[in-house]
């Protein structure tokens, strides 16, 4: 059982990763993205989990309702950067907000890490 959490969060882990760097090619124009290539936080793969079994495996755990706020977050971050408009991306305002997103999303990868390893250790 315990494996299976360690890897959804590793899963997790990833695709957030994954979308710092899509946002930055985003910004740079070297990626073409659209409001409807971000999923709800409650639609992305890792939000599927979360609702179904996720809350229940990771019941207990203090943070659990920072991780579910903080993963929120960054979804509607990724939203507003994807809608902004071009000239706001190629802006200082603009890079402020992708270095705020890129902030917000360490902070999910690591509480994340986090939690792969409390699982690890009540398994142990």
């Amino acid at each position: 059982m315990s494996i299976m959490i360690t890897m959804d969060l590793q899963a997790a882990m990833i695709a957030h990763l994954n979308w710092k760097s899509k946002l930055a090619d985003f910004f740079y124009g070297l990626e073409d993205l659209k409001a409807d290539d971000v999923a709800d936080h409650t639609a992305c793969e890792f939000g599927r989990w979360l609702y179904s079994a996720g809350l229940q495996s990771l019941a207990g755990f203090e943070d659990l309702d920072t991780l579910e706020q903080l993963h929120k977050e960054v979804h509607q971050s990724i939203r507003g950067l994807v809608a902004m408009p071009q000239e706001k991306r190629n802006s200082p305002d603009g890079r402020q907000e992708l270095a705020k997103f890129h902030e917000k999303c360490d902070r999910l990868v690591a509480l994340l890490e986090s939690m792969e390893r409390q699982v690890k250790r009540k398994a142990a």
